[in-house]
């Protein structure tokens, strides 16, 4: 979308829905107390405007979650006071417990949200208009470019990068972090990434930075490694005092001989107490046609894929943000050199200046699209699938 009324784009919207939550007391009741429930109470804790659990099993409501009150919908409705309802629920319950609410008379956008446009549209605006906090979904720094794997069709190019390449500045990775928590107040996970961030030398420091300044804004403070690299002991004591949680890559569908090191790496983490989730074995990726697509410029057909496509990794580096990671690390990997100017820069912003910031992480800018998407299939690349994890060279350990 293109700026049009650059820090009042949400104005009007804003005002309703503030409204709205001001009349429930800003009060906010989560209808599932499973997996996705419990990532929003996160948010919504660090928010204070957390107000409880609705879930209809029985068991949920006899053994609460982690401290918190679950209670039924009928309690809900006998509540003097009720709040707005966040459906946190799979694909197939959510129509079933939006029927459940619209019986007992709830409108849907006004009494009630499903989480994914709640959090992705509402909470966003409600959180800066109403209570003056930045919030933001997901968002990286890439403290090198250099990976421990050579796969075909990397998202981020980072087969092209040569081992020898130069790794951000320890200073440049703090600035980054100091840049985006002067603006941000609240984000749901905060990535350290690479290529393969066990490469990166100074990891540790990085790690002891961010958890000592800024752990008290992130949910989730994770590291996603392609499992390739056992990292030490003073990383991982570093780890469990800030409560890192390490992600996994499984490409052992291709990559056999990764299994063992999948095994050595959970053995170690679970030695050292550290938080890890391995993901699910992956067999496809995307490809997103880097070296295949072009849109020729063409701003209406760029405009299009960029709304499409939303992508929610955003990167900071430096005092720049950007809105694609895989835009501006392909850009420089494969050696585009496009999208030069396709951040926001945060190093003129002011504290005030959260609404801008805001409207960029919604998708706001002066052109309406990134200069990648000319070379990017978007969301369509779901419709390419290609093996995963394929290696243009011979991995040795």
């Amino acid at each position: 979308m293109k700026w049009s009324n650059k820090g009042h784009e949400f104005d009007e919207y804003a005002e309703q829905i503030v409204e709205d939550f001001k009349i429930r007391g800003n009060l906010i009741f989560i209808f599932g107390a499973g997996l996705i429930g419990n990532e929003i109470r996160g948010v919504l804790k660090k928010a204070g405007c957390f107000a409880g659990f609705i879930d209809n099993d029985i068991r949920k409501q006899q053994k609460g979650s982690e401290g918190a009150k679950i209670i039924s919908f009928d309690e809900y409705l006998n509540q003097e006071k009720r709040g707005i309802i966040v459906i946190a629920a799979d694909k197939k319950n959510i129509p079933v417990i939006a029927n459940q609410l619209m019986e007992a008379g709830l409108e849907s956008q006004k009494d009630f949200y499903e989480y994914l446009e709640f959090m992705d549209n509402v909470f966003p605006v409600f959180s800066v208009y109403a209570n003056n906090q930045l919030y933001v979904d997901l968002a990286q720094i890439s403290l090198t470019e250099r990976c421990t794997l050579k796969c075909k069709k990397c998202a981020h190019g980072c087969y092209a990068v040569d081992m020898k390449s130069q790794d951000m500045s320890i200073e440049t990775a703090k600035k980054s972090a100091d840049y985006f928590f002067y603006h941000v107040d609240i984000i749901k996970e905060f990535v350290l990434i690479g290529g393969e961030p066990f490469l990166y030398q100074n990891l540790d420091r990085i790690v002891e930075y961010i958890g000592e300044n800024y752990r008290d804004k992130i949910v989730l403070f994770s590291i996603t490694t392609n499992g390739t690299i056992i990292p030490k002991q003073p990383l991982l004591n570093l780890c469990r005092k800030y409560d890192v949680t390490i992600r996994i890559s499984d490409y052992s569908a291709t990559l056999k001989h990764l299994e063992l090191k999948y095994e050595q790496l959970k053995k170690e983490f679970e030695n050292h107490k550290v938080s890890y989730i391995m993901g699910g074995k992956e067999t496809k990726w995307m490809d997103y046609g880097f070296e295949s697509v072009d849109r020729k410029g063409k701003e209406k057909e760029l405009m299009q894929a960029f709304e499409h496509c939303k992508t929610p990794c955003r990167e900071i580096r430096g005092s720049r943000f950007y809105y694609c990671v895989m835009a501006r690390s392909v850009s420089e990997n494969l050696g585009f050199g496009l999208g030069e100017d396709d951040y926001l820069e945060l190093s003129d912003k002011r504290k005030e200046d959260k609404k801008i910031v805001l409207e960029f992480q919604q998708g706001f800018s002066e052109k309406g699209y990134l200069d990648m998407c000319n070379h990017c299939n978007g969301a369509d690349a779901v419709n390419h699938p290609i093996p995963c994890a394929e290696q243009i060279e011979k991995w040795s350990d």
